[in-house]
């Protein structure tokens, strides 16, 4: 899969998960790339409430919930989540 295809199966289940989550306006999240020792690294998902952040290496979205705390990882071209972990 082109890096280009792959990004739109990023956004789209970036979109899918922040719904899951219950995130206000799922879909109209604002979008950073990520740039390490000036190598292209990822890409940043925020909405109000929360964010992802899409690891390119290891091909991984990890969600976050308002505080930063971790709360789920899944594969960008997969809907079972790797692990899941939820803020008691």
């Amino acid at each position: 899969m082109q890096h280009a295809q792959l990004t739109d199966v990023v956004r789209q289940r970036v979109s899918e998960v922040f719904a899951e989550l219950q995130l206000e306006e799922p879909d109209q999240f604002r979008e950073t790339i990520l740039i390490r020792g000036g190598n292209y690294c990822g890409r940043r998902f925020e909405v109000l409430g929360g964010h992802a952040i899409w690891f390119v290496e290891e091909n991984q979205l990890k969600f976050y919930g308002p505080d930063g705390r971790l709360i789920r990882v899944v594969q960008p071209n997969s809907a079972a989540p790797i692990a899941a972990r939820f803020a008691a």
